[in-house]
């Protein structure tokens, strides 16, 4: 399992918290170019996941189903990703699943899913990604920015984006590194904050 070190950014910062992550001691370098992330978030009718995290539950699953790049109509190679959640630790499982057109309602994971309570799609959230990697290959980082929220309804797009103005930088690592984490960590000038993509979301339609 893996941490997750999420920091919440003023808006403006994106090019602060570049410069911030290529000066920082452990020698992060470019692991990919940019690219748009997609996610469709999914939940039983009690918004059981979304209020998990609120109460703060040590142990709790999440599902989304995500893919890569602009597209909002034919959306090719889609992932389903299972996040595990324990404690400040994390993990995912992820299943490959057939493509599908956005525009006649997001997947139904029935085929894929099993559990006691029925999962449907809630939002779409999407965002931009810039990718680093340590000079050891042992820590990660993302900046996150122009995050958009939409919700779903009746597994399809309802409605305009609501435009999100943060910016979040994270920092992940195996659990096995957490002690040649602590110069990249002591280096941030951020506080850590508690930071889901989903509760936000949901926060703006509830």
């Amino acid at each position: 399992m893996r941490y997750e070190r999420k920091y919440q950014v003023a808006s403006h910062d994106y090019h602060r918290v570049y410069d911030l992550i290529m000066n920082n001691p452990m020698g992060f370098e470019r692991s990919y170019d940019d690219r748009k992330v997609n996610s469709i978030y999914y939940d039983d009718i009690n918004y059981s996941c979304y209020n998990d995290n609120l109460t703060g539950v040590a142990e709790r699953v999440k599902y989304r189903v995500r893919w890569y790049g602009d597209i909002l109509d034919l959306v090719p190679n889609p992932i389903l990703e299972k996040k595990i959640k324990k404690g400040l630790l994390g993990t995912k499982e992820y299943t490959n699943i057939d493509d599908f057109e956005l525009r006649r309602g997001a997947p139904n994971l029935l085929d894929h899913v099993h559990t006691t309570n029925v999962l449907i799609p809630t939002v779409l959230v999407r965002y931009d990604r810039t990718y680093f990697e340590s000079y050891d290959k042992k820590i990660r980082a993302t900046i996150d920015r122009n995050i958009e929220y939409g919700i779903v309804s009746n597994r399809k797009m309802v409605g305009q984006f609501y435009q999100d103005p943060k910016v979040i930088l994270e920092i992940k690592y195996d659990q096995s590194d957490e002690e040649d984490a602590q110069d990249c960590l002591q280096s941030i000038p951020y506080r850590l904050s508690k930071n889901s993509k989903y509760v936000a979301a949901m926060s703006q339609y509830l």
